[in-house]
């Protein structure tokens, strides 16, 4: 995520769809993975503007805590 975006250019907004919905549908579970909506896994990794993982959320729960 930091080296496509950063050394790369690519805006973030499209990096993070790359890194999350495209392979999501490739690997056919769009319907449960690769976005934030209604109905699908809470599946959420939080970064700070360094792009450190400050927090991780599976499953609607925190499962990893640096913050």
């Amino acid at each position: 995520l930091r080296v496509a975006h950063l050394r790369y250019g690519i805006p973030l907004v499209d990096t993070v769809k790359m890194m999350t919905l495209t392979p999501a549908k490739l690997s056919k579970c769009e319907n449960k993975k690769g976005s934030i909506e209604s109905g699908k896994d809470a599946d959420i990794v939080i970064m700070n503007k360094d792009f450190e993982v400050e927090k991780v959320i599976v499953n609607g729960k925190i499962a990893v805590n640096n913050s």
